[in-house]
């Protein structure tokens, strides 16, 4: 495996950094303490300074980030090689833009920072006096503000007000309220001071959550905390910070625009998205930096309000200028704009990189764990066109471990694959990246049809057999499942819910009277993506394991593995002409014809 040098600073240096890092004592209701002006080597120290920028007194700038996922070094975990994306790859950007406009600019991040690789599964359970890396870091960069993302929980809530406690700037979201009262459970709002021109300028920030943590991590939240409306828990926060002096509103936003990938009718859940909302229903909001859909998003404008988003990983930073007038003793935003900036490939910041050197050690060893020999290359390049062996094998770890009849797994990563040869840690985490948990439930024939169906959806109609594109683009990836235990075909020339052609168990066709157990992720048991034909079903295991730990665990039992070992070929995608074009369009190249 390639190794990652950071640079070393020296050691004081560095141990200064991390024992920086201490609780954030304000609370709930209170001002956020003034935070002094940024201070940044000078502007010809960092060639990414924006040359066009404004070097005007009134103008003020804000970063934001979001959906970084532990994603804090430019390094791939599962593959082990160096990245051109990773929280340090923004830092010359930060540093740069804080040069340029020196005590005039805020750093916030907009939620999905404790999981997502490796380094916060290895950071999941902190020692007693250990520091969260995802802490130390952005209490080196001095980030003023972090909404708190849905990924935040799946450690557990435990966690997460750990890491909060450690950080050095609070962790915001307004729509979180303590179970079954009005209490908010999290601070909503940070009220942050900068100076410009010797008057003060305060910005207030508001953070918010996708609802729908209600139901991808039920079993951690229920009773606990409550989700409420994003739109109607903002209203009257805005007039609140107005009155208390805010010159300037900015939502830090983990939600995308607009639209839910649950149905928020037969969930009783509002909708996850709601940034369109909020600009259009709710007066006053000056920005909003979004989140959550790992989309990209610049100097857009809704209603009077700039909305922009950066793209997960640390791959880009968003950036709000804002121009600001000093009139009747008060400041008033006379314009905005907003762009995205993405980092030079040779940038990278020797002070973060040597701040988690250890971080970076501990996470290496841990994925370079060798835990198996596999006969053959496996890999998933086309797991959602045809059955693979790598999907096989996660349904049938499932099937043996819960004693369903039936189970389902999506390919989240088409890149995954097992060598020829020893495997370790990081091809299985390369497979399976979420922290899912095991659950089997009861359903009937009807509920099997309409889940095949469900997963179908990631396809375009195409009567004809000729059309333009087959992969539905408004379909995420792991949103297409595939079921072991039954035999199937989907006829993609057929219309949307009615392509299962055949559906067999057993040499008979499936009755919708018949009853099945059927082994799934924590996520999918939930209805989530949209699987709603799973909600209320009995559940009929559920002992809270991870599918990855058991993954890990079986290629250790068995010691070798090989493809032939768990393949059976069960479904299929008709026309053949259509499989090959949705094989074309989905683009991954497999391992072996690299």
């Amino acid at each position: 495996m390639p190794t990652f040098a950071p640079r070393r600073l020296p050691l004081v240096l560095a141990a200064a950094a991390l024992a920086a890092c201490g609780p954030h004592a304000s609370t709930q209701g209170h001002l956020h303490p003034p935070i002094s002006p940024d201070t940044a080597p000078p502007p010809d120290a960092h060639p990414w300074a924006l040359v066009d920028a404004p070097r005007l007194p009134q103008t003020l700038v804000l970063m934001g980030t979001t959906d970084t996922h532990g994603w804090l070094l430019p390094y791939d975990y599962y593959t082990g090689r160096a990245t051109d994306n990773g929280l340090a790859r923004l830092v010359p950007q930060i540093d740069s833009i804080r040069a340029a406009h020196p005590g005039q600019t805020a750093l916030f991040d907009s939620g999905d920072l404790l999981q997502g690789t490796p380094l916060g599964f290895v950071y999941s359970h902190l020692s007693a006096g250990e520091t969260h890396p995802v802490a130390a870091a952005m209490n080196l960069l001095g980030y003023d503000a972090a909404a708190i993302g849905n990924h935040e929980f799946n450690y557990g809530i435990e966690h997460l007000n750990t890491v909060a406690g450690q950080s050095k700037f609070p962790w915001l979201s307004a729509n979180i309220f303590r179970a079954g009262t009005s209490e908010r459970a999290y601070r909503p709002y940070a009220i942050v001071e900068r100076t410009i021109d010797g008057h003060a300028v305060h910005i207030g920030v508001i953070g918010v959550t996708p609802p729908g943590v209600a139901i991808w991590d039920k079993d951690r939240v229920a009773g606990r905390l409550d989700f409420h409306d994003i739109v109607a828990s903002v209203r009257p926060l805005v007039p609140e910070l107005r009155a208390r002096g805010a010159d300037i509103v900015v939502i830090a936003a983990h939600s995308g625009l607009e639209g839910s990938s649950y149905d928020t009718a037969a969930t009783h859940v509002p909708e996850e998205n709601a940034a369109a909302r909020l600009a259009r229903e709710v007066p006053g909001i000056d920005v909003i930096f979004l989140g959550h859909t790992h989309r990209e998003l610049a100097d857009s404008t809704i209603g009077g309000t700039l909305l922009l988003q950066a793209k997960n990983w640390g791959t880009s930073l968003a950036v709000a200028e804002i121009d600001l007038a000093w009139e009747n003793d008060r400041w008033r935003v006379a314009g905005k704009r907003g762009r995205v900036l993405h980092p030079a490939k040779t940038a990278d910041s020797p002070l973060l990189e040597s701040a988690l050197a250890d971080a970076h050690r501990r996470t290496r060893e841990y994925v370079g764990r060798r835990i198996g020999t596999s006969t053959a290359e496996w890999d998933a390049h086309a797991a959602r066109v045809e059955d693979t062996p790598l999907l096989d094998l996660i349904n049938d770890v499932q099937r043996r471990v819960t004693g369903a009849d039936l189970s389902a797994a999506a390919a989240f990563n088409l890149t995954a694959r097992f060598p020829r040869g020893p495997v370790t840690v990081a091809d299985v985490a390369g497979l399976y990246v979420f922290d899912n948990t095991l659950k089997a439930v009861r359903i009937d024939g009807a509920q099997l049809r309409a889940f095949i169906e469900k997963s179908a959806e990631y396809y375009l109609p195409c009567p004809a057999a000729h059309c333009a594109q087959i992969v539905n683009p408004a379909v995420p990836g792991y949103n297409f499942d595939v079921v072991s235990g039954v035999d199937y075909e989907l006829d993609l020339t057929r219309p949307v819910g009615q392509r299962v052609a055949q559906l067999v168990r057993n040499g008979r066709p499936v009755r919708p009277t018949d009853t099945f157990t059927l082994a799934v992720n924590n996520y999918r048991a939930s209805g989530s993506g949209g699987y709603s034909m799973l909600l209320g079903a009995p559940v009929v295991y559920d002992r809270g394991e991870s599918i990855r730990d058991l993954l890990i665990a079986e290629i250790q039992r068995r010691g070798t593995i090989s493809p032939a070992d768990v393949f059976r070929r069960n479904w299929r995608i008709v026309p053949a002409s259509l499989a090959a074009q949705a094989l074309a369009e989905q683009a991954v190249t497999p391992p072996s014809a690299r």
